[in-house]
């Protein structure tokens, strides 16, 4: 199996440094780039499994190239600024996670080792399923992780479709949103419970659904269920 591919975003020389040699030391394929055009550029030339965002870079911010790569790679945020809107905002734009610096190393590893963790367990899952349909024209395959609704593709950020899916394969069971964080984004995430609504809201979007009308039923008080 081929090392796993990390892309560090930071343009504090020394913090870049330090972050690709410590992660290089865990056996994962590493480089690291200072602006964020060139992020953009090594996404599609390196193709990296996860990338490491700083939010405050010299050309273009790191919301800005999170939107553009959200799709292609894991992204956790990097910010000096605990503010909670950036958190929010990051998650709301396709970012799996985030760090506020100052971080230990220890910490950055962990999230990271957390991320490929769920993402091998899901395929673990996912791999003796194949096709299912899905109720109000809705149609999704698991294995290759592709939703279509009147036989058109709908195009789902990662973990918008981890979520969908999750919620598919445990049909009838109301989940809490503590739950859905645990079992979708891993109980060692740290993100805010708004994280589940704001994902909820962008399925329900990208599939033209309503509130009161879609495949994701809110149940008041407690959290979310598939029927």
């Amino acid at each position: 199996m081929e090392n796993q591919k990390i892309l560090v975003v930071e343009d504090e020389i020394s913090i870049n440094d330090i972050l690709t040699f410590a992660l290089r030391k865990e056996g994962y394929e590493v480089r690291g780039v200072y602006k964020g055009e060139d992020a953009i550029e090594m996404v599609h030339t390196f193709k990296p499994d996860l990338v490491l965002l700083d939010i405050m870079l010299p050309d273009k911010d790191g919301f800005q190239v999170c939107r553009e790569i959200c799709d292609k790679a894991f992204i956790i945020m990097l910010t000096a600024r605990n503010d909670v809107i950036d958190k929010i905002l990051g998650i709301e734009i396709g970012a799996d996670d985030y760090i506020t610096k100052p971080f230990e190393i220890r910490e950055v590893t962990a999230r990271i080792k957390s991320i490929f963790r769920r993402v091998n367990k899901n395929s673990n899952i996912l791999s003796n399923i194949t096709q299912e349909i899905l109720d109000k024209g809705l149609f999704i395959s698991l294995s290759d992780r592709k939703v279509y609704k009147d036989g058109i593709e709908i195009e789902l950020k990662k973990k918008e479709f981890d979520l969908l899916s999750f919620l598919y394969r445990n049909k009838n069971i109301v989940f809490s949103r503590e739950d859905l964080l645990d079992r979708v984004w891993g109980e060692e995430y740290e993100g805010d419970l708004r994280t589940v609504d704001v994902h909820i809201r962008r399925v329900r979007a990208k599939l033209g659904e309503e509130k009161n009308s879609t495949v994701i039923e809110t149940v008041f008080g407690v959290g979310y269920v598939m029927r």
